[in-house]
């Protein structure tokens, strides 16, 4: 909470230019703190509100329950998801939010029901910290196609990688205990 503190008032006057990307396709990744304040607000342990901006239709609240450990999940447009969460947020969707993907082992955004991250046009929200990126390709290569596209105006192809070392990775993460 005291990094988000820190940043509220930065965050807020850039709002209105994140805003902006986002309407206009502008890829974007947030995770953990950030995703919570791309939400309308999070709520306090104290009760104190940090207001967020707003860009995904999400709001979470402090828990003194922990979600930490390995996650998988399931997306529709990644397929399976591998990562590490440590949260105590409690983030709830609106009913208008497509989740970013469904838990099969983990907490993902709350302890409540089994949908992890938030997806909005080109802006990505998710509690799935530091290897996001080199676990899932899929989404690294998401990301870099829309930036591509976005800056030349036409569709792009990327050509494939050798991703035997990143399955390897996968599997691993995959077996290991949450």
């Amino acid at each position: 909470d005291s990094g988000q503190n820190k940043i509220k008032d930065d965050l807020q006057k850039i709002a209105p230019k994140l805003k902006y990307l986002a309407e206009n396709n502008t890829p974007m990744l947030m995770i953990c703190g950030m995703y919570q304040l791309f939400g309308h607000r999070f709520i306090t342990s104290n009760g104190d509100e940090i207001p967020g901006i707003g860009i995904l239709d999400i709001e979470t609240r402090a828990s003194n329950q922990r979600l930490i450990g390995n996650i998988v999940t399931e997306s529709d447009e990644f397929g399976e998801i591998v990562g590490y969460e440590n949260h105590s947020g409690q983030t709830f969707l609106s009913d208008n939010v497509k989740p970013l993907a469904n838990t099969k082992k983990g907490a993902g955004n709350n302890s409540k029901d089994n949908h992890e991250g938030a997806i909005y046009k080109n802006v990505i929200g998710t509690y799935l910290h530091g290897s996001i990126l080199p676990k899932n390709p899929k989404i690294t290569d998401w990301i870099i196609k829309k930036a591509l596209e976005k800056k030349f105006k036409e569709s792009i192809k990327l050509e494939p990688l050798d991703d035997t070392y990143i399955e390897k990775a996968r599997k691993a993460a995959i077996s290991r205990p949450r």
